[in-house]
C-alpha cells in the first residue's frame, strides 16, 4: 500500500526538472501517511512527465524501492498489492524478463512490455498505478476492479495531473473549486465525480492512457456479467455451494502473502468472521499452533451496536488473538474532522471516525496488514431493501432448485408499496435507488440561486445516467434479473464511491495500515455473479397455505449462497445471524437532558452563519433552522445509527 502522484506536462521543458522535483517532493508529502517508510521520484530528461511514491512496505523490505524501471524506457509507481506473484513471475522469467526485485509491483513493468495495454487482464489484486513508456511518450494508469485504490486524476493547461488524493494535486498546480452541480447531484457518491471541479475518479475497471499527441482517453477493461434471468438454471445447489467454498478460499489464501505481521478485521457479522475462520484454518494447515491477531471496536453498554461480545466468542473458535478497541461518542466526534481530511469526501456518517481509529490501534500492536469483510454484501446481496428487487420479477430458478416462491398476488402486494419513478424506469424498475434516501439530503439545503442554476437534486436519476449504457439496456430490457440490476448499481456507486472510501482503505491508510478485502477478488465475483436469484436472497416459508386467497408470511435470508459454504468456519451463532449495519455510537437530543451530545458541541462550533454562507451554495436559512431544531429538540427518526438532520450537518460541517 502506497501513495502515487504523477504530472505529464502539454509540452517537454528541460529547464523545469528541478522545480519538478520540488513538487513531487511537496505531492508524496501532503499524503506521507500512505507511505511513512520511505518515497522516491522519476522526472524525465525533457521535463516532460514526473512520478512521486510514498512506500508502505509489505513484500520485500530491503528492496521493491519505487519508482520502478526497466533497462529501457519503462518507469512506474504502483500502489496496492498483485497477487499470484509467483506464478506469474515464473512466466515472465521464461520470456525473458529480469527482475530486480521480490516486490510483486515490479510486475506491472514486465507485463506492460510483454502484453502492451492490455497487462490489466493479467492483475489479480487491488491497485492503481501510472507508466510511462519514454519511447512512445505515453502514458498509462489503470485502477482495479472494485475501485479499491483511489486513483483521481485533473487537467489543467493541457497538463494531466494524476494523485492517490486530491490533497495532494495542490503542489502540482491545481486549484480547488468548488463543483456546486456536482454537490447538488451528489456525484461524488453517484459517479465518477467529486466535489472539486474538474477533478475525476477514474471508475474502477478503467484504462486511462495520455498519448504523445496529448489525447486523453479512458477505457473500460472489466465489467460485471450476469445470467440471462430466461435461461434455466442447470447446477446444483451443492455443486454452487463447493465452487463458492473454493473460490473464497483461494482468494483468502492468496491475501495472507506478507513479509509483515497480519490480522483480521472480526465484527459480529458473517463476513469478516468467515475472514478471519478461512485464515486459521490456512495457517493452521501450516503450522497446527498457528495464531494470528483479529481486531474490533467494542461499544460497551450499548448492547445495540456492541458486537464485540460475539467476536470475542468467534476469535475462541478458532484459536485467535483478539484486540477490542473500546471506543466513547467523544472519541469518534473527536476523529470527525480527521475523517473528512482523508476521505476528501461529504461524509454524511462518522463510521470513518471509528474505523481510523481501529486502523490507528492496529499500527501501534505492530501490525501493518489487515484482511478486511467489504464487498461481501454487494456481491453475494446482503442489504435488505434488496428484497423489494429480488421479488420484482418471477425467478423460475427458484422452483428448479426446490425454493418455495410467493404467489404473482403475493408479490403485487408487497410491490404496490415502492412508487413508480423516471429513473426506476432507466434502471429496469428496480427501487434500490431509495436506498439512498436515507441521506436526508434534499433541495431545501441548497440556496435558490443554486437550484434556479443546476435544478432539483435527482439523486435517482443521477445514479441511472452515470451508468454504463449497455448495464442498463440489460436491465431494462429485463435480461437481468432485477435483484442483480440492483446488486450491479450499488457495487458501482455505493461500494466503490462510499463504503470503500470512507471505512475502506482511506481509513487504513489514514493508519498507515493496509486492508486487503478478499470478497473483492474478480474470480470469486465473476462466478457469483453467475448464480442465480434465489441462492442470494433465499425465500422461506413462514406461515399461510397456499390454497387461500390470502397472503402468506415469508422470510428471506440474505447472503445464503455465502452462509453454506463458510459454516465450517464460523459459530452457529454468527451463521444464524442477520446482516447487521457497522453504526457508532452517536447519543440523539433526549427531551429531559438539557446538556449537548459531543457532536452537537462540535456542530454548533462548526456551523455559524459566518462559515455556511462563504459556502457559496448552501442556505443559512434552512441550515440554523434545523441545527436550532437539533439540539433543542427531542430525537427524531434515525438511520445508521445517526439523527437524521446530524446527516445533513455532518455533511455541511467540511
Amino acid at each position: 500500500m502506497c501513495g502515487i502522484t504523477a504530472i505529464r506536462f502539454a509540452s517537454p521543458d528541460a529547464d523545469r526538472t528541478s522545480e519538478l522535483e520540488v513538487q513531487l517532493r511537496a505531492s508524496i508529502k501532503a499524503m506521507d501517511h500512505r507511505g511513512p517508510d520511505e518515497s522516491g521520484t522519476y522526472v524525465s530528461e525533457d521535463g516532460l512527465v514526473g512520478l512521486g511514491h510514498a512506500r508502505l512496505s509489505i513484500i520485500d523490505l530491503s528492496g521493491g524501492h519505487q519508482p520502478l524501471h526497466d533497462e529501457e524506457d519503462i518507469h512506474a509507481v504502483v500502489n496496492g498489492e498483485i497477487y499470484d506473484y509467483a506464478a506469474m513471475r515464473k512466466e515472465l522469467e521464461e520470456r525473458g524478463c529480469l527482475f530486480k526485485s521480490n516486490v510483486d509491483s515490479e510486475l506491472v513493468v514486465h507485463l506492460y512490455k510483454v502484453h502492451g495495454q492490455n497487462l490489466v487482464h493479467y492483475l489479480r489484486g487491488e491497485f492503481a498505478f501510472v507508466l510511462y513508456d519514454a519511447k512512445r511518450k505515453l502514458l498509462l494508469g489503470a485502477r482495479d476492479c472494485f475501485g479499491i485504490k483511489p486513483f483521481y486524476y485533473t487537467v489543467v493547461n493541457g497538463s494531466l495531473m494524476i494523485a492517490s488524493e486530491m490533497k495532494a494535486l495542490l503542489p502540482l498546480g491545481w486549484k480547488a473549486e468548488w463543483d456546486v452541480e456536482s454537490i447538488v447531484q451528489m456525484g461524488d457518491y453517484n459517479d465518477d465525480r467529486t466535489i472539486f471541479k474538474d477533478v475525476y475518479k477514474l471508475p474502477a475497471a478503467h484504462v486511462l492512457t495520455f498519448s504523445r499527441a496529448g489525447q486523453l482517453r479512458i477505457r473500460s477493461y472489466w465489467d460485471h456479467s450476469y445470467p440471462d434471468s430466461k435461461i434455466p438454471e442447470t447446477r446444483s445447489v451443492e455443486e454452487m455451494i463447493e465452487k463458492v467454498r473454493e473460490r473464497l478460499v483461494d482468494s483468502v489464501r492468496a491475501r495472507l502473502r506478507s513479509d509483515v505481521p497480519l490480522g483480521v478485521y472480526l465484527s459480529g457479522g458473517i463476513d469478516s468472521a468467515c475472514v478471519a475462520g478461512i485464515a486459521a484454518s490456512l495457517l493452521k494447515e501450516q503450522d497446527p499452533n498457528a495464531k494470528f491477531a483479529t481486531f474490533t471496536l467494542a461499544f460497551p453498554g450499548r448492547e445495540d451496536l456492541d458486537e464485540g461480545p460475539a467476536a470475542k466468542r468467534m476469535a475462541d473458535f478458532i484459536g485467535a488473538d483478539i484486540h477490542q478497541v473500546t471506543l466513547s461518542e467523544a472519541d469518534i466526534v473527536n476523529y470527525y474532522e480527521k475523517s473528512v481530511y482523508h476521505t476528501e469526501y461529504p461524509v454524511f456518517t462518522l463510521h470513518g471516525s471509528g474505523k481510523i481509529i481501529l486502523a490507528e490501534f492496529v499500527r501501534q500492536q505492530g501490525y501493518r496488514v489487515v484482511l478486511t469483510g467489504e464487498g461481501s454484501d454487494e456481491t453475494f446481496g446482503g442489504y435488505s431493501f434488496l428484497i423489494l428487487d429480488y421479488l420484482r420479477a418471477v425467478d423460475a430458478a427458484s422452483r428448479e432448485l426446490g425454493f418455495p416462491l410467493p404467489e404473482a398476488f403475493e408479490l403485487a402486494a408487497t410491490l404496490k408499496v415502492v412508487e413508480a419513478s423516471s429513473a426506476r424506469s432507466m434502471l429496469g424498475g428496480i427501487s434500490t435507488h431509495r436506498a439512498w434516501a436515507t441521506t436526508g439530503i434534499g433541495s431545501e439545503l441548497f440556496t435558490s440561486k443554486v437550484l434556479d442554476k443546476f435544478g432539483y437534486p435527482d439523486h435517482s436519476l443521477t445514479i441511472a445516467e452515470g451508468l454504463k449504457p449497455e448495464a442498463r439496456g440489460k436491465m431494462i430490457s429485463g435480461q437481468w434479473h432485477p435483484l442483480h440490476s440492483a446488486l450491479y448499481t450499488i457495487t458501482n456507486t455505493m461500494l466503490s464511491n462510499g463504503i470503500l472510501n470512507y471505512v475502506g482503505e482511506r481509513a487504513e491508510m489514514a493508519g498507515s495500515i493496509e486492508g486487503r478485502p478478499p470478497f473483492l477478488d474478480h474470480i470469486l465475483v465473476d462466478f457469483v455473479n453467475t448464480l442465480p436469484p434465489p441462492v442470494k436472497m433465499r425465500p422461506s416459508l413462514v406461515s399461510g397455505n397456499a390454497d387461500t386467497s390470502q397472503p402468506r408470511r415469508w422470510t428471506f435470508t440474505e447472503k445464503w449462497i455465502l452462509r453454506q459454504p463458510v459454516k465450517p468456519f464460523v459459530t452457529e451463532e454468527i451463521y444464524k445471524v442477520k446482516k447487521s449495519q457497522y453504526n457508532v455510537p452517536i447519543s440523539r437530543p433526549q427531551a429531559t437532558d438539557k446538556s449537548l451530545t459531543p457532536l452537537q458541541v462540535l456542530l454548533k462550533t462548526r456551523l455559524t452563519q459566518e462559515a455556511v454562507e462563504g459556502l457559496g451554495w448552501a442556505n443559512w436559512t434552512c441550515v440554523s433552522e434545523l441545527l436550532k431544531e437539533y439540539i433543542e429538540s427531542p430525537e427524531c427518526q434515525a438511520d445508521g445509527g445517526l439523527d437524521k438532520r446530524a446527516r445533513i450537518f455532518v455533511c455541511l460541517a467540511l
